[in-house]
């Protein structure tokens, strides 16, 4: 594989003048660019027909010469750039020049596309088995069914949205200087955002401990965080998917918790603990946890959980039976797939009931994700999302903007989802400059 190191910008023009317009495969070499170490060597590798390849060595220096003849060489309409893992590569011109990489030409993420698809593998050799890799996955269907998951979802996250999130940072006392998160595309099993501690100067949103989030402020004086939260975002979704007439009636109400514990326990809540109770039930058993397993992680009396079960059975046997079909299928076939057609293959023996919970699991992550993309679009330079976990949403505010985000974000969070028709949550916001104290604000925006 040729090295160019730029000391003489035409010979890549030269190269990149021979590469065929068709495919081309392309990876970033570490696959995680450290945009925060100043000594980190990042490269990107190219592929092309004919055994053609080389390998780009990326500096602040060069790099508007590189992106420069990369868009016209590469990022055209007439050429099909096949990748390995886009967006770090979309975070590190962010972070170095300011600016969204945006291209033309279509780009398809093997890593993604195989991850939902169900397999970890490690990246192509080169572009022959990029390709083949890539055919398999068509000639099976499967891009098929993910397309619109993937031009909706993936590709507004990994060339704009997540680099945003990833370049924004916070500010941490203790070490002086702003850190940054690190997100995965389609990491983990039920589809959720992964994320971990990727840079030299990073932190993990996923995994803060009370003193991380005590460490951890605004940019400035002059910000402060909103937390926006959805409540029962499970619940709702498995209301929405399996169309079950009660569970969806018990959505309307004001809080999806309360209304369980009543109709399960026939008597309304006379404390925090008797919602945390049903909170601690009733997806459990959904999921297929047993009336013992559930005495013993409830503390509650075992003839008691055998008539919760029993109850939540009876009650909710829609949302149960949907529920059920999917752990009927992994038994039958080896896998389960969720409405967006994500799939998941690695279901131990003996533990196929793991499939109910993905059902569910799943789907909403990409609604999480869904959301997120309308999010941002919303606030697009009014504000930045500073972070995520999961089904919540960091945003920053000022004191003279903060109800425009407010009510922007309450708007688009609690509108119908457009992936999943029919289906409209409940969105919780705190607000305030220590993450470990933020205080919740009402429906109009004033604290409460």
């Amino acid at each position: 594989m040729n090295d160019i190191d730029f000391m003489d910008i035409s010979q890549l023009a030269q190269i990149l003048s021979q590469v065929d317009q068709r495919h081309v495969f392309m990876r970033c070499n570490p696959e995680i660019f450290d945009f925060t170490d100043k000594s980190a060597i990042n490269e990107i590798q190219f592929f092309a027909h004919g055994g053609l390849s080389f390998t780009i060595n990326l500096s602040d220096e060069h790099l508007p010469f590189i992106l420069s003849m990369l868009r016209i060489s590469l990022f055209t309409k007439e050429c099909k750039v096949l990748v390995w893992n886009w967006k770090p590569f979309c975070t590190y011109v962010l972070a170095k020049t300011g600016k969204v990489l945006s291209v033309d030409s279509a780009i398809i993420d093997l890593k993604v596309l195989e991850s939902f698809s169900g397999f970890r593998l490690k990246p192509p050799s080169g572009l022959v088995e990029a390709l083949n890799r890539l055919k398999n996955l068509i000639t099976g269907g499967f891009w098929r069914e993910v397309e619109p998951t993937y031009k909706n979802i993936h590709l507004p996250l990994m060339t704009t949205v997540l680099p945003h999130l990833e370049t924004t940072g916070l500010s941490s006392v203790s070490r002086g200087i702003r850190v940054y998160g690190h997100y995965e595309i389609d990491g983990q099993e039920n589809g959720r955002l992964r994320c971990h501690d990727a840079y030299k100067n990073g932190f993990v949103p996923h995994a803060m401990k009370p003193e991380t989030r005590q460490d951890l402020k605004p940019r400035n004086q002059e910000e402060l965080f909103m937390n926006f939260d959805f409540k029962g975002m499970e619940v709702f979704v498995l209301a929405a998917l399996s169309a079950d007439a009660l569970l969806q009636d018990l959505c309307k109400e004001s809080d999806i918790y309360s209304a369980i514990f009543r109709q399960l326990l026939e008597r309304e809540i006379s404390c925090k603990e008797d919602r945390d109770l049903a909170k601690k039930i009733f997806l459990p058993v959904i999921y297929g946890q047993s009336a013992y397993s559930l005495s013993q992680r409830c503390g509650i009396a075992i003839d008691l959980a055998e008539r919760v079960v029993e109850r939540i059975s009876s009650l909710f046997a829609t949302a149960v039976s949907y529920v059920a079909s999917f752990e009927n299928h992994v038994k039958q076939h080896g896998y389960a797939k969720d409405i967006f057609g994500k799939r998941r293959n690695n279901f131990e023996s003996g533990k196929e009931y793991l499939a109910r919970n993905f059902a569910v699991q799943s789907p909403a992550a990409t609604i999480c994700s869904e959301k997120l993309i309308n999010l941002y679009f919303a606030l697009k330079d009014k504000a930045d999302l500073a972070y995520t976990v999961h089904d919540g949403y960091v945003v920053y505010a000022t004191k003279d903007n903060w109800k425009q985000i407010y009510q922007t974000g309450m708007d688009i969070l609690t509108s119908e989802s457009d992936m999943c028709s029919g289906l409209r949550l409940k969105v919780a916001c705190r607000a305030g400059r220590n993450l470990d104290d933020l205080k919740p604000l009402g429906r109009k925006g004033e604290r409460c």
